[in-house]
């Protein structure tokens, strides 16, 4: 009996290595170089790391490996691309054979989870999502937002100032942090006044976002896509005792939706019709009046709903609250920073800040819009730092071609955000160099040359909110004050994180400015 289990095991093994090692030459044997593979995990090992993002390896492969090369991610095949004529074609021409997002190894079914938002879904779910959310980053929902947006960037300013004149550098980012959570919390979540520096849900962002994501459920999940659906039901079981923060944000929503649904009952009873004051509300009241049926992006049968339901409401805000936290909080430290190391750029944002906003109190959106050279500044600090690099990713959802390549129904393709970003060929030799006014000049580039916000229908559906948002805090910031390097301050950032990127810290030093 033991020689027959040991035949079994041993039959097992080998069975398993062949299988293993016969993937592991997927791309060799199609003539695409890349990082050589371990068994079973593929490259996975090489990329998890908290210290060295996988976003941050890639350009790394790149330089090595060139434009176009394969890795994997267990069993996962990934092409990783930086080649912008192959990414425009990624994007933008075949998006209806590349319109699903690669996802996390234990995501639930973006077909079939009912609590499925914008950023997981695919084909007519996530057409239909995108329908119904678009009007809360419309102009007009802008527009409405900017008072609450410039209240909370007030209240950072405010928080701000104890650091005025000290002498002493202190971490700008955590103040970024608290800005970006009130601001999302207000305009999505329904809270009532600023809860800076006293929202518990700040710290469960940040654990959220810096934690490291090599659980051996992750690796097996990729190695061994076979028991996803287990082990799927496994990670959401565990999460609370492996200290995983989202079952508390999911419960802080969950609640909130419910409220927000019984106080809506309640006015309709008394005769009187809901206001529209967050996303909550804009969600409540969407609908789609559009037929779905037979997009070519997706041909499943999916039952076609107008209303988002609860869940789903739920998912989005969610979603919202992750990303409108985390990427504007970090594209306000690098932007500050840059400009803390570049003062002749300070300066000049500072003229244009006097010159545009005078010594108005309030902000208009309309002044905002005017601020070109912040603008610029912006863009060029999304530039050298490209937030939502691990979002660029694409699935192919049925065999195609991409150039003179063909790719299989399943495979994953990556774009390299840094090194196209960096790229000498596109932006020239002062590539590695923070100049905002290369955006002044007008010189034609190529269309996916920068896509910090990704590219194509899928773009981020909040980039319009992001960039207010962020330039409120800027003008705010920069009309109080003025910062600068110092001693503490940090030459070289050092990122950390796995889903995003972010600034250990960013020391900087205050000195209030005299007002117009």
């Amino acid at each position: 009996m033991f020689l027959i289990l040991l035949v079994i095991c041993v039959a097992g093994y080998a069975a398993a290595y062949t299988f293993f090692s016969w993937h592991a030459g997927y791309w060799k044997r199609r003539g695409i170089p890349g990082p050589k593979p371990r068994l079973f995990y593929g490259n996975w090992l090489e990329m998890d790391k908290i210290d060295a993002p996988a976003t941050m390896k890639l350009p790394e492969w790149t330089k090595k490996y060139g434009k176009v090369y394969g890795i994997y991610e267990g069993i996962r095949k990934i092409l990783v691309v930086s080649d912008p004529d192959l990414l425009q074609e990624l994007f933008v021409k075949k998006f209806e054979y590349f319109h699903g997002r690669k996802l996390f190894p234990l995501t639930p079914n973006p077909d079939t989870d009912p609590r499925v938002h914008v950023f997981n879904a695919r084909g007519q779910r996530w057409k239909r999502l995108r329908l119904l959310t678009n009007p809360s980053f419309s102009v007009n929902s802008l527009k409405k937002m900017r008072h609450t947006v410039e209240d909370s960037a007030k209240v950072m300013v405010k928080f701000m100032s104890k650091n005025a004149d000290s002498g002493k550098g202190f971490n700008i980012h955590q103040y970024f942090q608290e800005y970006t959570l009130d601001v999302i919390a207000r305009v999505a979540m329904g809270q009532e006044g600023t809860r800076q520096f006293e929202n518990p849900a700040t710290e469960w962002l940040i654990n959220t976002f810096i934690r490291r994501i090599d659980d051996k459920v992750n690796y097996w999940t990729c190695a061994v896509p076979l028991f996803l659906p287990l082990l799927g039901k496994l990670f959401m079981a565990t999460a609370k005792l492996r200290g995983r923060q989202f079952p508390k944000i999911f419960k802080m929503i969950e609640d909130t939706v419910e409220e927000r649904k019984r106080r809506r009952d309640e006015c309709r009873q008394k005769g009187e019709t809901p206001e529209l004051n967050d996303f909550i509300d804009l969600f409540l009241e969407a609908e789609a009046d559009v037929d779905l049926n037979g997009e070519s992006i997706d041909r499943q049968q999916i039952k076609v709903e107008k209303k988002l339901s609860t869940e789903e409401i739920v998912a989005q805000c969610f979603v919202f609250l992750l990303a409108g936290f985390d990427t504007t909080a970090n594209s306000l430290a690098y932007v500050t920073h840059l400009l803390a190391q570049n003062p002749d750029k300070l300066e000049k944002l500072l003229e244009e800040l006097d010159s545009v906003c005078g010594d108005d109190e309030d902000l208009t959106y309309e002044q905002l819009t005017k601020l070109n050279y912040m603008d610029c500044v912006i863009k060029e600090a999304l530039r050298m730092y490209p937030l939502g690099a691990f979002a660029n990713a694409r699935t192919c959802m049925e065999t195609t071609t991409l150039g003179d390549m063909e790719i299989e129904k399943g495979t994953i393709l990556w774009a390299d955000s840094w090194s196209v970003h960096y790229s000498k060929e596109i932006w020239g030799d002062d590539a590695k160099e923070f100049v905002p006014e290369r955006w002044e000049e007008g010189k034609p580039r190529h269309q996916l040359a920068w896509f910090p916000f990704g590219a194509g229908p899928r773009q981020c559906i909040g980039m319009r909110l992001a960039l207010m948002e962020e330039k409120m805090a800027l003008a705010h910031l920069f009309r109080n004050f003025i910062i600068s390097a110092g001693p503490e301050t940090e030459k070289k950032l050092k990122l950390i994180g796995n889903f995003t990127l972010s600034p250990e810290s960013v020391t900087l030093y205050l000195k209030k400015r005299e007002m117009l």
